[in-house]
C-alpha cells in the first residue's frame, strides 16, 4: 500500500530533467524576444541615441569613485575659496598636538600677542605674532609668526586652559593615579609660563567650569572662579587680585570642597560669582536634577576685599520635570548654561538656567528659585527630526547645536520663551556634526566652529552661512580655536582661527577677509584645478555632477519601477474583473487622477522628511494613475482572445489567467511607460530638492540647484547653474527618446518602413 502512494506522489512531482528543459525553452524565448526586440529597436536613431546618453551616465555613476577629480566630501581650501591674511608653520612631527590657543596681552584691547600649540606630553611651543602692514592707505593689515620658544609643562596633562584675570594665567590639570588613591594636581602659570603655585584636588575632575569675573583699578572687588567636579565631589577655587600692601604679585587664592551625596554629578557646574545684589551661587547638574549651592563671601568691612570663599548651604533643588512629566537631560560637558554670563558685576544674562532635553526641548529654570519658567520645542520648518547636541551662549540668543540625519544644525533661540528667533528663520544645518562649539566673534557679529568632517564655517548673527573654510593638506586634525584680534585700530579688526592640520602644520587665517566662492573654473593657489569651478562651500561642481548621477538614477528608476508595479496589478485586476472589483478600482484611479499632484508631493515630503528613499515613495504612490489605465484598456482587449478562452476551458484559475496568460501581454507597454516615468521621477526629485524638500545628506542634481538659489548666486554663477540643469535635462531627455523608441516596437503601425 505505502509502495502504491509513492508511486502515485512520484507521478505528481514534476521530473527534474523536465523543469531544466522548460527553463532552457524559457531563457531561449526571453533571448529570441529580446533579440527580436533589439533589431526593430535599432532602426531608431533616437532610441539608440537616448541608450547611448544613459549608459554614459551609467558609467559615470559606477565609476565617479575612481574617474571624478576629486572624492565626494571635498572642499576647496581656505586659500583657494577666501582672500584673506593667513600664515603656517610646520610643527614637530614628534609629538601629538592637541590644543591650540591664542594668547592675549595686559594692554588695552588685548590684542593677541602670541599663538601657543601644546601635546599631550606636556610640550608647549609658544609662537610670537607681530602686525604686517601699515593698514592706513592700503588696508592690507596681516599676521606673521615669528621663531618660537618651547616650554615644557608636567606630561600628560588631562587639561590646558587659560584665563584672562588681571593678567593672563595659564592652569594645567594632571591626574595622579596610584592604586586606589586617586587625585590631580593644578598647577598655575604665569603668561610667561612661569611656575606660580600648584594645588591638590583631592579627586580626578571629570568635569570642569571656568567662569570669572573682570578686574579693573575702579572695580578690585573682581574674582577668578574655577571649579572641578567627579561623580560626587567638587573642588572650587577662588582668586583675588593682589594688593599693594601684601607680598607676591599674583593675587590671594582660596579653596573649598562640596561632596553630593544620593545623587550622581552628569556634567559641568556652573559658577555664578557676581557681587551683585542677587548673590553668588553654584549650580551642579545630577542624575536626578539640578542643586543650587550658595557661596559665602567673606569681605572686610573696611576694604569690602574679599577675604574667602567657600561653597555654602543648599540653596534650591529641582528634578527634571515639567508640569509633572519627568523628562531626560542631555548630558555632557556644556549640559546646563546661561545666556550670556560675560557681564561681570551684573545679573544681566543670568536670570535662567538652561538644559536641553533628549527629545528635542529646551527646559528654563529660573536662578534664584529653581522654578521652571518656560519649555519650548523649537520649530524648525523643513526639519521633522532633530537631536541636540549642547546648548551654548551668545549676546542676543541662546544657540543650540544638534544634528539631523547626517548633518549638523545650529539654531538661535529666544532666552525668553525659547523659541526659534526671527520667525522660525534662526537655523542652518551643515555638513558632518559640530565638534567645537560655535564661538563668538564680538567685532563682526558672527560665530566661528567647525565640525567633524574637518570643514570649518563662519556664519552671521542671524544663523546663515557666510563663508566655509578648509585647511589645506587635507583638513583639520584639531577642531577650530577662535585665537583672538592681533589689531583694533580704525574700526580695522584682525580676528584669526587656527587648526592644527593633517599634515601636522599650524594653519591660522582671518575671519575678516573677502570669501570669493563660489569659484569660476580655473586653477587655484592651492594648486587645484576646478574643470566646472565650485559651489559656495567650495565643492567642485563636476565632482558634484558625476557624484549625483548616482542618485538620480536611484531616483528615477527606483521610483518608476515602483509606480509601474503598482499602475501594472491595479490596471490587470481592474480590467479582469469588469463588475464591482473594476468599478471600485478604476474610481479610486480617477480620484488620483484629479488631485493636484505638485501640492500633495508637497505635503508628503514635508510630513515625511527630507530623503531619497521618502521620494522613491511618494512617487510610487501618486503617480501609478496613468498607467492603471493604459494597462486596464490593454488587459479589456486581451482578454477577449482566443488563448485566453482556451486557458479557462483548461480550468486556469483567475490568478493564473491574470498573471500568466494576461499580464506578459501588456509588460512591453508596462516598460514602454516606465522609459517615461523616469523622466517624470528624475524632474520630481529635482522639483522637490529645488523647493527645499529634498535630501540634504545625499548629493542630488536638485539639491545643486537649492543649494544655488539660497545662496543667492542664481544670475552670477552659471557654472554652477548650467551643469546640473543640463544633466537633469539630458537623463530626461534621454529615457524619454527611449520610450518614443519602443514605443514602435510595441505599436508596429509606428514604425519606419
Amino acid at each position: 500500500m505505502k509502495e502504491e502512494e509513492e508511486a502515485k506522489e512520484q507521478t505528481k512531482r514534476p521530473d527534474t530533467r523536465e523543469l531544466q528543459e522548460a527553463g532552457i525553452k524559457t531563457a531561449r524565448r526571453i533571448a529570441i524576444a529580446l533579440r527580436n526586440t533589439w533589431k526593430i529597436y535599432r532602426r531608431s536613431l533616437t532610441g539608440v541615441t537616448g541608450m547611448g546618453i544613459v549608459f554614459g551616465f551609467l558609467v559615470i555613476a559606477i565609476t565617479a569613485p575612481w574617474t571624478a577629480p576629486y572624492n565626494a566630501d571635498f572642499k576647496a581650501p581656505a586659500i583657494d575659496t577666501f582672500i584673506a591674511d593667513y600664515a603656517t608653520r610646520d610643527l614637530p612631527s614628534d609629538s601629538n598636538w592637541t590644543e591650540i590657543l591664542g594668547l592675549t596681552s595686559t594692554l588695552k584691547d588685548r590684542p593677541m600677542e602670541r599663538l601657543m600649540v601644546y601635546s599631550e606630553g606636556g610640550t608647549v611651543i609658544v609662537y610670537p605674532v607681530a602686525r604686517t602692514g601699515s593698514g592706513e592707505e592700503t588696508g592690507e593689515l596681516g599676521i606673521d609668526i615669528e621663531e618660537p620658544s618651547t616650554v615644557q609643562l608636567p606630561a600628560e596633562a588631562d587639561y590646558l586652559d587659560y584665563t584672562h584675570f588681571y593678567k593672563t594665567f595659564f592652569f594645567v590639570l594632571r591626574s595622579n593615579q596610584e592604586g586606589d588613591n586617586q587625585s590631580a594636581t593644578l598647577y598655575e602659570y604665569s603668561y610667561d609660563f612661569l611656575y606660580i603655585r600648584e594645588h591638590e584636588i583631592p579627586f580626578v575632575p571629570l568635569y570642569t567650569s571656568n567662569l570669572w569675573n573682570g578686574f579693573s583699578p575702579l572695580y578690585q572687588v573682581g574674582r577668578l572662579a574655577m571649579a572641578f567636579a567627579d561623580d560626587h565631589n567638587v573642588w572650587m577655587i577662588n582668586k583675588r587680585p593682589p594688593d599693594i600692601t601684601e607680598p607676591g604679585l599674583d593675587g590671594v587664592t582660596f579653596t573649598s570642597n562640596l561632596t553630593i551625596a544620593n545623587a550622581t554629578i552628569v556634567g559641568n557646574p556652573l559658577v555664578v560669582d557676581g557681587d551683585f545684589a542677587n548673590g553668588s551661587m553654584l549650580i551642579v547638574p545630577t542624575d536626578v536634577g539640578l542643586r543650587t549651592y550658595d557661596l559665602n563671601l567673606t569681605k572686610s568691612l573696611l576694604t569690602g576685599k574679599i577675604l574667602n570663599v567657600t561653597i555654602d548651604a543648599l540653596r534650591w533643588e529641582s528634578n527634571y520635570t515639567v508640569e509633572d512629566e519627568a523628562f531626560e537631560p542631555v548630558v555632557g560637558d556644556d549640559m546646563i548654561i546661561f545666556q550670556y554670563p560675560y557681564q561681570p558685576t551684573t545679573a544681566i544674562g543670568k536670570e535662567s538656567v538652561f538644559v536641553a532635553t533628549t527629545d528635542g526641548r529646551v527646559v528654563a529654570y529660573d536662578r534664584l528659585t529653581g522654578n521652571v519658567t518656560w519649555s519650548s520645542k523649537p520649530i524648525l520648518p523643513g526639519i521633522r527630526d532633530f537631536d541636540i547636541s549642547s546648548l551654548h551662549s551668545s549676546p542676543e540668543h541662546l544657540v543650540m547645536v544638534g544634528r539631523t540625519g547626517d548633518r549638523g544644525l545650529v539654531v538661535g533661540l529666544d532666552p525668553k520663551t525659547g523659541r526659534v528667533g526671527s520667525n522660525n528663520t534662526l537655523f542652518s544645518t551643515v555638513d558632518g556634526y559640530l565638534n567645537s562649539p560655535p564661538q563668538y566673534v564680538s567685532g563682526q557679529y558672527r560665530f566661528v566652529f567647525s565640525t567633524d568632517k574637518g570643514t570649518i564655517y563662519l556664519i552671521t548673527n542671524e544663523m546663515k552661512i557666510n563663508a566655509t573654510f578648509s585647511a589645506p593638506g587635507g583638513g583639520a586634525v584639531t577642531p577650530v580655536a577662535f585665537l583672538g584680534n592681533i589689531y583694533i585700530e580704525d574700526s580695522k579688526t584682525g580676528n584669526y582661527f587656527g587648526v592644527i592640520t593633517e599634515d601636522n602644520s599650524l594653519f591660522v587665517e582671518t575671519l575678516t577677509g573677502v570669501n570669493i566662492a563660489p569659484l569660476p573654473p580655473g586653477t587655484y593657489p592651492s594648486g587645484n584645478y576646478y574643470p566646472l569651478g565650485t559651489d559656495y562651500e567650495g565643492h567642485d561642481i563636476l565632482t558634484q555632477v558625476m557624484f549625483g548621477t548616482r542618485a538620480e538614477l536611484l531616483v528615477g528608476v527606483t521610483a518608476a519601477f515602483f509606480s509601474v508595479v503598482i499602475g501594472t496589478i491595479v490596471g490587470l485586476v481592474a480590467g479582469f474583473y469588469s463588475g464591482f472589483v473594476g468599478e471600485l478600482l478604476m474610481r479610486a484611479t480617477d480620484v488620483m487622477l484629479s488631485l493636484p499632484y505638485l501640492v500633495i508631493m508637497l505635503l508628503f515630503a514635508a510630513a515625511f522628511g527630507p530623503s531619497l528613499f521618502n521620494i522613491i515613495i511618494i512617487f510610487a504612490i501618486l503617480s501609478w494613475a496613468g498607467i492603471a489605465r493604459v494597462i486596464r484598456s490593454v488587459t479589456l482587449s486581451t482578454r477577449k482572445r482566443a488563448f485566453v478562452d482556451a486557458a479557462i476551458v483548461a480550468g486556469a484559475s483567475d490568478m493564473r489567467l491574470i498573471f500568466r496568460h494576461i499580464g506578459p501581454n501588456v509588460l512591453p507597454f508596462a516598460f514602454l511607460y516606465m522609459t517615461f516615468m523616469i523622466s517624470g521621477a528624475i524632474v520630481t526629485e529635482a522639483i522637490l530638492a529645488f523647493l527645499g524638500f529634498g535630501d540634504p545628506n545625499a548629493i542630488t542634481w536638485g539639491m545643486m540647484l537649492q543649494y544655488l538659489q539660497i545662496s543667492g548666486h542664481s544670475l552670477d554663477a552659471p557654472w554652477w547653474l548650467l551643469p546640473p540643469g543640463i544633466a537633469i535635462t539630458l537623463l530626461s531627455l534621454a529615457f524619454y527618446l527611449i520610450g518614443r523608441a519602443f514605443d514602435e516596437v510595441v505599436n508596429p503601425r509606428l514604425r519606419r518602413r
